[in-house]
């Protein structure tokens, strides 16, 4: 059927629209001019215009729209204001035909239909905050239509045959997109697989509700290889819980000196995770201090039957979530006189159940900040607040908190508090689930290891209320241990929860999962012999991976990304017997280490008593020699080269490579303004990593670090590589505390010349607006050795990504070499500063 998809937005007549064809192009969009409007954009025209564009499309169409009785009455009242008819055409409604196909949803707004279905424009999922743009509307109905109509095919036993699969937009490869990053993702789910270990979870945060008299946290081992699922089992147990629990993700730390500090960062940032709950959308913040505070009040009202507090807890008795709109509009004294009252309250419960001293005290008045706030960017400044980071006095102005001193501050005693606090809140509401995960390579750093398990030992024995959950390989578990306390091991190990390769019948009704989502059925994709090997693999990510490999082998005619078979067909086991033959080896040896040069072999007597000449003869179309003996027991081998097979390996890497770069570099940059916490110590953290990824693929590089005597300077890393000596800091904080140390540094750069400085600040953390600080900049940048540097969104999303690319390698999550990877790299990203600064020749 040829049809064009309609989006508009307006409230009686057009405001915009957005028009595109079944192949997903945009063939027409217009903005409204209104009288008056001084707005520049593209498209911009009079509707008098539009509807004469309109008049030229319209006729004899069939129209798709989601909602097609909204759009038609704004089309035909924008037509009628032009003293237009309305052309005759047919509108089809997704919104009706999904009502149809499922009638027991609870909503059938787009957004959410194209979540539940995981529908996708440019590999991208649906996002609320770009909602309501005519174009991207358009897009995301016309994934929904053919989604709906293609899977009518297959409910009907009709599932799509390949080329339909082909030529159908909406169809993706779907084996696509199989990694779970993190928890909160929203990819398909396999109840069917680990049912058991799930449910298990479950109980344990049940118990732990029940253990009113004790409020004891427990442990939760999850051990499983390289993609068997431990974070998609995450992400389960998130879908489950986060409407009433809290559920905390932790990645891997990367400086011991602040592993606490990094935990309690990350767990903040969770905390500014949305949940959705009946269409509104709430942090996980949100969502636990409206109960936990509520509950408080109503505590507090036993005793103190004031006329005040009973008119708050009235107002929230049946909804605590009203706290955050029932108050009185914001900036209004109404506003303020209630949150000041309820500061108050809380502030004196928690000082008579808890402790007045300490960091807490401080970091709870901040929470209630917090709630008070309707403004995201004002959220967004408190909770960079409740990191202890010291910030520009102007921010702390804004949001009426006193800053903190950041040369006098403790940062892992107050992360710790502040986690703590966390947990005695959630003891009102429901237990805390955190869950560490991304730990593997920790064991090849021992000093950051050892200061993760004593955090770990702090948290399981003073946090109370809470799961925590640690994912981890097994022969790491049992590495671990030496680094571990008893009482961590036996606080972990009461509950492990291994998680095995699933069966060959519940691997294959996860495919068949993935292959019902987009219309089809893996008997239509595969052949039988297909099949076996793909289920065959070890892990569900391997299996997921071959499914894909053969999906573009079987739908898209591409070759398989494996070495091409040799013209006698010998067996694997016929291969690793022929392996252990000395000619081999040592053709094998020496292929890595030669390109075009020419190697000269000495074999001893005593160790090869054949032809040798002869033997490597035999080789020699397989591994291209050209040989020559040049004496009894010499060896000359020339011009070592690649064969085919070698090349499609090398061609499949590198595309395996740049295909999780372009993927992540998209996810990284749509997440770019989530709430993020920056911290100086994680900075440092990743560029260690990164330069270590490079130490391996150039060994000519080396890392130190650079002091001033006793003064407190920014985190710095030297980085050393031949006559090159470049010195990168980081320096987040504001303040006082930004003042003083810029000032060292600065001292620093005078005092070594022969050194390239550059100092970061990431352009979310703000621009310095204090003289002093302003000044100081001035001088660094009028050095001939020195640079303040903002990182940008651009430069930002590069470093997340090699970052991430690396830890992806460390914990077996990418399948690449390390060196391969780095190459790939270096070619795509030749520009980005850190790496036109090492590798500039």
């Amino acid at each position: 059927m040829n049809f064009i998809v309609i989006d508009t937005e307006g409230s009686d007549t057009l405001r915009e629209i957005a028009i595109i064809n079944q192949d997903g192009k945009l063939i027409y969009e217009a903005f409204v001019k209104t009288r008056g409007s001084t707005t520049k954009r593209l498209n911009h025209k009079a509707l008098t215009e539009i509807i004469k564009d309109l008049q030229n499309i319209l006729p004899n169409k069939t129209i798709i729209c989601h909602n097609a009785q909204h759009d038609r009455t704004i089309i035909k009242n924008s037509f009628r204001r032009c003293r237009q008819q309305l052309p005759q055409a047919q509108f089809i409604c997704t919104l009706e035909l999904a009502q149809q196909k499922y009638p027991k949803l609870n909503s059938y707004q787009l957004g959410n239909l194209c979540r539940r279905f995981f529908l996708q424009v440019d590999n991208l999922y649906f996002q609320k905050v770009q909602a309501h743009r005519a174009r991207y509307d358009a897009q995301f109905t016309l994934q929904l239509y053919l989604y709906l109509t293609s899977h009518s095919q297959i409910e009907n036993n009709t599932p799509m045959a390949v080329e339909q699969i082909v030529t159908t937009p909406s169809v993706k490869n779907p084996f696509s997109s199989s990694r779970v990053d993190d928890p909160y993702q929203n990819h398909l789910d396999f109840e069917h697989i680990y049912r058991s270990q799930f449910y298990h979870l479950k109980s344990l945060v049940e118990e732990i509700k029940q253990d009113r008299e004790n409020q004891q946290s427990r442990g939760a081992l999850i051990l499983g290889e390289a993609g068997s699922g431990k974070t998609h089992l995450m992400m389960r147990l998130a879908k489950a819980t986060l409407i009433t629990h809290r559920l905390l993700y932790v990645r891997q730390p990367n400086n011991a000196n602040s592993v606490m500090h990094h935990i309690y960062s990350r767990i903040l940032e969770s905390f500014a995770q949305r949940v959705d709950i009946e269409g509104s959308q709430r942090t996980q913040l949100d969502l636990l201090l409206a109960r936990v505070f509520t509950n408080i009040l109503k505590i507090i009202q036993q005793e103190d039957k004031t006329q005040k507090l009973e008119q708050i807890i009235e107002q929230l008795q049946n909804d605590s979530l009203i706290l955050f709109d029932r108050l009185g509009g914001e900036n209004t004294q109404k506003n303020r006189d209630n949150w000041r009252y309820i500061e108050i309250k809380i502030t004196q419960w928690w000082e008579s159940n808890y402790s007045a001293s300490g960091y807490a005290p401080n970091i709870l008045k901040g929470i209630i900040k917090y709630c008070s706030y309707r403004d995201p960017n004002i959220k967004d400044k408190i909770r960079r607040w409740l990191t202890g980071n010291e910030l520009d006095s102007q921010i702390c102005e804004d949001i009426g908190l006193n800053n903190w001193q950041e040369d006098n501050l403790s940062r892992e005693d107050f992360a710790l508090e502040g986690i703590r606090l966390f947990g005695q809140l959630s003891t009102l509401d429901e237990p805390l689930i955190i869950i560490f995960d991304q730990l593997e390579y920790l064991i090849h750093q021992p000093d950051i290891l050892t200061s993760f398990g004593n955090a770990l030992r702090e948290i399981i024995t003073h946090v109370p209320h809470s799961l925590i959950v640690v994912n981890l390989f097994p022969d790491r578990w049992q590495s671990f241990q030496g680094y571990f306390d008893d009482s961590t091991i036996d606080r972990l190990s009461i509950n492990q929860l291994i998680l095995q390769t699933p069966s060959a019948d519940e691997l294959r009704r996860m495919l068949a999962m993935k292959c019902k989502k987009v219309g089809t059925t893996l008997e239509t994709l595969f052949q039988p012999q297909d099949l076996q090997v793909i289920l065959r693999q070890f892990s569900i990510r391997k299996v997921i991976n071959k499914a894909s490999d053969y999906y573009h082998y079987r739908v898209l005619n591409l070759p398989l990304p494996e070495e091409l078979p040799s013209k006698n067909n010998i067996s694997v086991e016929e291969k690793l017997v022929s392996l252990e033959n000395a000619l081999r080896q040592i053709a094998h040896i020496c292929k890595p280490l030669l390109t075009d040069n020419n190697v000269e072999l000495l074999i001893p007597e005593n160790q090869i008593n054949v032809n040798v000449k002869s033997q490597l003869e035999e080789e020699n179309e397989e591994f291209n020699l050209t040989i020559e003996m040049k004496d009894k027991n010499t060896i000359k081998i020339n011009n070592i080269k690649q064969t085919s097979s070698e090349n499609n390996v090398l061609i499949s890497v590198e595309n395996t490579i740049l295909n999780y770069l372009e993927e992540n570099e998209g996810l990284i940059a749509d997440n770019y303004h989530n709430p993020y916490i920056i911290t100086d110590d994680d900075e440092y953290g990743k560029l260690v990593t990164i330069i270590e990824a490079f130490k391996s693929y150039d060994s000519s590089i080396n890392m130190d670090h650079l002091t001033l005597g006793r003064k407190v300077i920014p985190e710095n890393l030297l980085i050393n590589k031949n006559k090159l000596k470049l010195a990168v800091g980081f320096l987040n904080i504001g303040g006082s505390a930004f003042t003083n140390r810029i000032k060292n540094f600065n001292q620093l750069v005078i005092s070594n010349r022969n050194i390239k400085f550059y100092l970061l600040r990431d352009e979310k953390e703000g621009y310095i607006t204090g003289k002093i600080g302003l000044q100081e900049i001035d001088k660094l940048n009028y050095t001939e050795n020195g640079l303040f540097l903002m990182i940008d969104k651009e430069a930002r999303v590069i470093f997340e990504l090699i970052y991430k690319m690396i830890v992806a390698i460390n914990q077996n999550d990418l399948e690449v070499s390390i060196v391969d990877a780095i190459q790939v790299v270096l070619n795509r990203y030749a520009n980005y500063w850190l790496i036109r600064e090492i590798f500039a020749t």
